[in-house]
C-alpha cells in the first residue's frame, strides 16, 4: 500500500476490510503501508501481482493523455 502520508487507523481498517472482501476469506490480508509522497494524494494498493492505482498522479498523467489526443470532429 503506498499512499502520500500516513493512513488513519479508521481508514486503515476499513481498507483492510474491503481488501478482505475482494480477495476472499481462504486469505489473509496484512497491509504494510509505504509513504510516497509523489502520488500527490490517493493510493496505490498491490496484491496478487496486480496494482490498483488511485492516485492523483496517475489520474493526472491519463487525463493529459486524453487532452492530447486529437480530437474527432466527425462524430459530432
Amino acid at each position: 500500500l503506498f499512499y502520500d502520508q500516513p493512513l488513519p487507523a479508521v481508514e486503515e481498517k476499513e481498507l483492510k476490510e474491503t481488501l478482505q472482501e475482494l480477495i476472499g476469506q481462504g486469505k489473509k490480508v496484512i497491509l504494510e503501508q509505504k509513504i510516497d509522497p509523489s502520488i500527490l494524494g490517493g493510493l496505490v494498493v498491490e496484491f496478487d501481482k496486480k496494482v490498483f492505482d488511485m492516485s492523483i498522479k496517475t489520474r493526472a498523467r491519463q487525463m493529459e493523455r486524453y487532452l492530447r489526443e486529437p480530437a474527432n470532429l466527425d462524430s459530432l
